[in-house]
């Protein structure tokens, strides 16, 4: 009778330590490697987002680049900038400047 209850419990098996100590380095290595993954998964993703913002600013520093490079192509803007930047006048106009204070 006794052979027969020893037949039918389960046997329990031992846990080999060197498995539990290898499963645990397993364990911690593969855990850090999916930390510093998702770190420069953030890094990433930040340096994305501000190249996508310089992007943006550049294209509307383009679109204003361009807009003055149309107003430069216009004779009357031309003038203008020659009447302001450079004190040009017309045939026949004469030039009248305020006096430079001595400060």
């Amino acid at each position: 009778m006794r052979n027969s209850k020893k037949h039918t419990r389960k046997r329990i098996k031992k846990i080999n330590p060197i498995f539990v100590i290898v499963l645990g380095i397993a364990l911690m290595l593969g855990g850090s490697w999916s930390y510093q993954l998702l770190q420069l998964d953030r890094s990433i993703e930040q340096q994305k987002a501000e190249l996508e913002s310089k992007k943006l600013q550049i294209i509307a520093q383009n679109g204003q680049l361009h807009e003055e490079i149309e107003k430069l192509n216009t004779p009357s803007y031309v003038e203008q900038l020659a009447r302001e930047k450079l004190g040009l006048v017309r045939k026949g106009e004469i030039l009248i400047a305020p006096k430079e204070s001595e400060n």
